[in-house]
């Protein structure tokens, strides 16, 4: 179990953290901020690690954006398919994207698409299922504050992090 090292614990105590989650799956986690339209920006990201042959799982508490994310994934390209369902439904066995405002009913996954405001309960155990992680974040001040927050609380947990700014395109 990974505890959360504040601010001024040992490097070697950070490290040996994330070696821990390094061997329980997650890798790293890619910020991906200045996104114009996240939910639309998250469906790219869904069409592109697909297009790699890589499983998605999407999370957010936040039913509203995730319902929005899950329906852009219908439309946001006419002649676009992406097979993808709720966690807990009939058809989640046969999809490969699934959706869920419960971390915790999410199956592992070779990437997790987080678009929430709050890092997931339990983070460490809740994220480890999963390879690879990405955070998306829009141009939304508060959104931008509360990423900085999540970003501050992994690198202190020693989380390999790479942030991408996606305000060119």
């Amino acid at each position: 179990m990974i505890e959360h090292l504040p601010a001024g614990k040992s490097t070697a105590r950070r490290r040996n953290a994330a070696q821990h989650l390094n061997t329980t799956g997650m890798q790293q986690i890619d910020f991906h901020f200045n996104v114009a339209q996240r939910t639309i920006y998250a469906c790219r990201l869904i069409k592109k690690v697909r297009g790699m042959g890589l499983t998605v799982a999407v999370w957010s508490s936040d039913e509203v954006i995730l319902k929005r994310a899950y329906d852009d994934l219908w439309r946001f390209e006419d002649l676009t398919f992406i097979a993808h369902a709720w966690a807990g439904s009939p058809f989640e066995a046969d999809a490969p994207v699934v959706f869920a405002s419960d971390i915790t009913k999410l199956k592992p996954a070779d990437v997790i698409i987080l678009l929430d405001e709050m890092v997931p309960p339990d983070w460490q155990n809740a994220l480890a299922p999963f390879k690879r992680v990405v955070d998306i974040v829009s141009t939304n001040q508060t959104e931008l504050m509360n990423s900085r927050a999540r970003y501050k609380l992994y690198k202190t947990a020693g989380v390999t992090l790479n942030a991408y700014d996606r305000s060119a395109g």
